[in-house]
């Protein structure tokens, strides 16, 4: 895995190419290029995109691309909640699309 980040005041840039390979059972041969932003908003609030796009070399080039769009709240400093959009990409997307819940503990 490579990662570069780029920070600008309350913006922080994550670029990620992951190549994932099998060594026993089915063949697997996928590049994931990945783009994180995350981005600090008024009030404990957050908001963060985070964009995948893999291939897999191994089932016709496929490209299942997928984009998760978060905004969270931290309500202490060791406690925060959040609400995903989750969107599948073209026409090799995993799903059409989602919606998450979770929460962020800081410890």
């Amino acid at each position: 895995m490579h990662a570069l980040d780029w920070r600008h005041r309350d913006t922080v840039l994550v670029l990620l190419v992951q190549h994932f390979v099998s060594y026993s059972g089915p063949d697997i041969s996928t590049t994931a290029i990945r783009l994180i932003a995350i981005q600090t908003l008024p009030n404990d609030f957050w908001g963060k995109l985070d964009a995948i796009v893999p291939v897999e070399w191994e089932i016709d080039n496929a490209v299942p691309a997928n984009a998760e769009i978060q905004l969270g709240r931290m309500f202490s400093p060791s406690f925060g909640a959040y609400l995903d959009g989750l969107f599948g990409i073209g026409g090799d997307k995993p799903y059409d699309w989602g919606v998450g819940v979770g929460v962020r503990l800081n410890y």
